[in-house]
C-alpha cells in the first residue's frame, strides 16, 4: 500500500472512532440525565401501603417509570425548541436511551419522529379530499410493491373511509354498503384516522400491507408539513412526482452530510427538471414526535406511547396508549 492510501486509511478509521465516541457520550449523557430525574422522583412516590398486592404495586411502579421516561423526552425537546430552527435525524433528541438499571427494574425511552412521514389526515382536510394528496399516497402504496390498479382502490376506499358523504367512490352507490361487500365489519367513521392501525379495518389494507406501511405512515392531525429532513425516500418519492425514487435516496444520502437548512435549499438540491415543494406543505423542522417510555418494575412490565405536538416549547400531548 502506498504512503497516500495507509495515511487517507488511518484517517477515515480515526473519523469512525471519533464519531463511534462521540455517539457514546451523547448517549451516556442521556442515560444519566435520565435515571438522576427517575430515581430522585421514585424514592419520593414509593410510599405504597404494606396492605397492596405486590403485582398492582409493580405495575403502577412500572407504569410510572414507562410515564416519568417520557416526560424526560418532553424536557429534551423543550430545550431543543429554543436552540435550534432545524430538526434532523443526527440531533441529541433522536439517540435512544439504552435500558438502564435503575432501584428494582430498568427504564428506557426513545423520541421518533412522525413529521418525516405521509400523514393519512392529509388526505381528507374538512369535507374535501385532497387529490394531490390522494396521487401522492398511490405512489406511496406502489413504492411497496402494491399494482396501480390494487393501490387506486384500497386509496379510494380510505378516502371513503374519512369523508363525509355516503357515496362510494368505487361503485357510486352507498358507502357502508359497498364497504361490506368488499370485507369490512366496521362502518366508515367519516373522520380522520385516530392511529394508523385504524388501516386494517378499511378494505384493501391487509396485516401484511399495514406491516410494509408503517414506517412511512402517520395520522396526524391535519393539516401537516412534511419535514424533508426526517422524511424517507419512499416518502419524498410519493410527494414529488418528478422525484424517481433513485432519485430520492440519492438525495437522502448526500442529505446525511449536510441537512437542508430551508425548504429553498431542500428544493435547490433536487435533481434537474424536478419541482420541489410549497414552503406551505414542507418544513425543516419537526412538529408531532412520538414519545415512547419502557419500563421493568419487579416482576411488571409498562410500555406508553405518545404524541407529541411541539407548536409551542413545551410539548403538549395529543394522545396517549398504553401498550
Amino acid at each position: 500500500m502506498s504512503a497516500p492510501s495507509r495515511a487517507s486509511s488511518r484517517c477515515a478509521e480515526s473519523g469512525r472512532r471519533r464519531h463511534q465516541r462521540g455517539a457514546a457520550v451523547i448517549t451516556a449523557l442521556l442515560t444519566v440525565a435520565l435515571v438522576a430525574g427517575i430515581a430522585s422522583a421514585l424514592v419520593g412516590n414509593y410510599g405504597i401501603s404494606l396492605e397492596s398486592l405486590a403485582g398492582r404495586h409493580d405495575q403502577s411502579q412500572a407504569r410510572w417509570l414507562a410515564r416519568a421516561a417520557v416526560d424526560w423526552g418532553r424536557n429534551v425537546l423543550a430545550d431543543d425548541f429554543g436552540s435550534n430552527t432545524v430538526d434532523h435525524l443526527g440531533e441529541t433528541w433522536a439517540v435512544k436511551v439504552p435500558p438502564t438499571p435503575v432501584e428494582e427494574g430498568e427504564v428506557s425511552g426513545e423520541l421518533r419522529d412522525v413529521s418525516g412521514r405521509f400523514n393519512l389526515n392529509n388526505l381528507v382536510v374538512g369535507e374535501d379530499a385532497d387529490e394531490d394528496a390522494a396521487a401522492a399516497f398511490v405512489r406511496l402504496l406502489e413504492s411497496v410493491g402494491v399494482s396501480n390498479a390494487e393501490a387506486t382502490a384500497a386509496t379510494l376506499n380510505l378516502l371513503d373511509w374519512m369523508d363525509a358523504d355516503s357515496v362510494s367512490r368505487l361503485t357510486r352507490g352507498d358507502e357502508r354498503s359497498a364497504m361490506g361487500s368488499a370485507g369490512s365489519h366496521a362502518l366508515p367513521p367519516n373522520a380522520q384516522l385516530a392511529h394508523e392501525d385504524e388501516l386494517l379495518q378499511v378494505p384493501g389494507f391487509d396485516a401484511q400491507l399495514v406491516a410494509r406501511l408503517k414506517p412511512f405512515i402517520a395520522a396526524l392531525p391535519a393539516p401537516s408539513k412534511l419535514n424533508v429532513n426526517t422524511a424517507s425516500a419512499e416518502v419524498l418519492h410519493a410527494m414529488l412526482p418528478d422525484l424517481n425514487l433513485d432519485a430520492a435516496r440519492i438525495l437522502v444520502a448526500e442529505r446525511e452530510r449536510a441537512w437542508f437548512k430551508d425548504v429553498a435549499d431542500f428544493n435547490a438540491r433536487l435533481p434537474e427538471g424536478a419541482q420541489g415543494f410549497d414552503p406551505a406543505v414542507a418544513d425543516v423542522r419537526s412538529r408531532h414526535i412520538i414519545a415512547t417510555g419502557r419500563a421493568r418494575f419487579g416482576l411488571a412490565v409498562a410500555r406508553m406511547e405518545v404524541l407529541l405536538d411541539r407548536q409551542q416549547r413545551w410539548p403538549t400531548i395529543v394522545w396517549q396508549r398504553i401498550l
